[in-house]
């Protein structure tokens, strides 16, 4: 047996089970490290994720009404704009159940008067939900919903708002979801941004997330469907170099190799014994 194909099968072994070595999602965005995401003990790294991509990985949130299970990137003011500056959010989710009140990103502050944006995933005949919170209490805005789904499937998800009025796309596509409220947004000033639950951990998700970017621009229609239709292209790093191309500030891809890897150090400690039997 080579010593190359031993490193064939620890490849298998992490493309074939959960990776619970990794604690951070690197940013890969423009902002770098001082917005990596840091995974909480009850999320866990698969395979595979929404990309053709071979070898592509998800964060995986176990649900449930508090478990614990959250992403947290500090906060930044650039992820933050001023309420009359463009931004587009996105990600890639794929939910394993719903009970209609699922938070799959969150960048609000909850307590009054609120502030900020969270997405939800309702029930499947709903689909998808943004809000954007006015500072009026706990008012919201703006609170758009469309885009229905299917469990145990990957949907891609973007928000769009262009410094006067939101929209919201799923799969590439512009919902045509209608805002409702009395309209206003205040920005975040002081929240984190967190992913598979509000920042103190309700509202919790059950299912996977991954490519999450942030831009501090509205994304065009045209780069939104590129941006879906990539997922598809097998070639490694092809959907990366898209995402940083079009100025993604954060991008949480969940790409990297965990380490230390038990599997990895047990595979080292067998080369000795491979090479003494050739």
């Amino acid at each position: 047996m080579r010593a190359s194909y031993l490193f064939f099968l620890i490849g298998m072994m992490l493309a074939s089970k959960d990776v619970t070595a990794v604690t951070v999602s690197i940013n890969a965005g423009s902002l770098g490290a001082v917005a990596n995401g840091v995974h909480s003990d009850l999320v866990t790294v698969v395979v595979p994720g929404p990309l053709a991509a071979p070898g592509d990985v998800a964060a995986s949130y176990g649900g449930g009404v508090s478990n614990g299970a959250i992403t947290t990137v500090p906060y930044r003011a650039e992820l933050n704009p001023p309420n009359d500056q463009p931004f587009t959010i996105e990600f890639w989710a794929k939910p394993s159940s719903s009970d209609n009140d699922d938070t799959t990103v969150f960048n609000r502050i909850t307590t009054s008067p609120r502030a900020g944006w969270v997405f939800f995933q309702r029930a499947e005949s709903i689909g998808w939900n943004f809000r954007m919170h006015n500072g009026a209490g706990g008012t919201v805005g703006y609170d758009l919903t469309g885009g229905t789904y299917t469990v145990n499937s990957w949907s891609y998800v973007a928000a769009v708002w262009d410094g006067v009025a939101p929209r919201l796309y799923v799969d590439g596509v512009d919902t045509g979801a209608v805002p409702t409220g009395p309209g206003g947004y205040k920005v975040n000033t002081s929240g984190n941004l967190t992913l598979g639950a509000y920042d103190e951990g309700r509202a919790s998700y059950n299912g996977l997330i991954d490519e999450t970017a942030f831009y501090g621009r509205a994304l065009t229609p045209e780069q939104i469907l590129s941006h879906y239709a990539a997922a598809s292209n097998p070639n490694p790093g092809h959907y990366s170099a898209l995402v940083q191309s079009d100025g993604a500030l954060l991008y949480l891809s969940n790409a990297q190799v965990p380490e230390p890897s038990s599997v990895l150090l047990m595979g080292l400690g067998l080369v000795p014994v491979l090479r003494r039997r050739r």
